[in-house]
């Protein structure tokens, strides 16, 4: 919350000026008096207590922040918005008073100023107790946006704490390849990732992209996109497969019997990943797939 001033109107000097010689008049010094407690109360709001300057630091809000934010606005303004209703009273009674006086000398502008001055205090009230408000909602969003943020960054340290335990198995790193068969590293794009980088090395990247691309099946207009890449011979990423392969699967193109050829390209671009590429992927250790990107 920001400082919020005090009205100038509300300020039993200010007030007494506009109240003229009718300030001594009873309604009148009861608010006057009124208007110095309630300047009084304002005064005792510690601001440093509701300002919520951990909201601009990185570190997680804390319990006692929120507290002490809290008892600052249950006591100090709760007291405010109590002497404000207060202040509205004792002006009602001020106004009635001044009312009757004006009413009875029409030409008494000292009697019109004070009654004007009394009859804008609900007005000037209601304006302080809106502003504090809204800064108070405004402050209770932010915190619970906060505490929100703050368990989100915990849960995902949380997670990436038990990562990396489930990556050490008694001090021991554990590689995310073993005991997964491609068909499972194929599922987690991750995996396929660190794999495909794996195969990078080796220089037959393009068979862990042919198997991630074709592990849902491809429709005709994919499968001639497919054809120009991985299959023709010239393609920027032709595979190593036979030429009965290829033309089995560039004559189905047309009829749309190009399914069981990609299956047969599959299967057999499978087998030589899973003998060689995957195989010495498993036997990497930790720098070596880090180095990989593996986190």
């Amino acid at each position: 919350m920001k400082i919020i001033g005090y009205p100038d109107d509300l300020i039993p000097r200010v007030a007494s000026a506009s109240l003229g010689t009718y300030r001594t008049r009873q309604e009148c010094a009861d608010l006057l008096a009124g208007m110095a407690d309630a300047e009084k109360a304002f005064g005792s709001i510690t601001w440093h207590k509701v300002m919520l300057l951990a909201l601009t630091k990185p570190e997680p809000l804390d319990e006692d922040t929120i507290h002490v934010y809290e008892s600052e606005v249950d006591n100090a303004i709760a007291r405010v918005f109590r002497k404000m209703k207060m202040l509205n009273t004792l002006a009602a009674a001020a106004s009635k008073d001044l009312g009757a006086l004006a009413k009875a000398n029409p030409k008494d502008a000292v009697a019109k100023k004070a009654l004007a001055a009394t009859k804008a205090v609900p007005g000037v009230t209601a304006k302080l107790v809106k502003v504090l408000e809204d800064a108070i909602d405004k402050d209770r969003k932010d915190i619970k946006a906060r505490l929100a943020k703050d368990e989100a960054t915990h849960e995902k340290q949380r997670k990436a704490a038990e990562k990396a335990a489930q990556q050490n198995n008694g001090g021991q790193f554990v590689n995310p390849f073993q005991g997964k068969s491609l068909a499972d590293i194929l599922k987690s794009s991750k995996l396929t990732l660190l794999l495909h980088a794996c195969a990078e090395k080796e220089h037959n990247g393009e068979n862990i992209e042919f198997l991630s691309i074709t592990r849902k099946g491809v429709d005709q207009r994919g499968a001639l996109k497919l054809y120009n890449l991985f299959i023709d011979p010239n393609g920027a990423k032709s595979l190593n497969i036979t030429a009965q392969q290829r033309n089995d699967f560039s004559n189905g193109i047309g009829t749309g019997t190009y399914v069981a050829a990609l299956k047969d390209i599959r299967e057999h671009v499978e087998l030589v990943v899973s003998r060689d590429t995957l195989k010495r992927a498993q036997e990497l250790g930790e720098p070596a797939l880090r180095k990989l990107g593996y986190k």
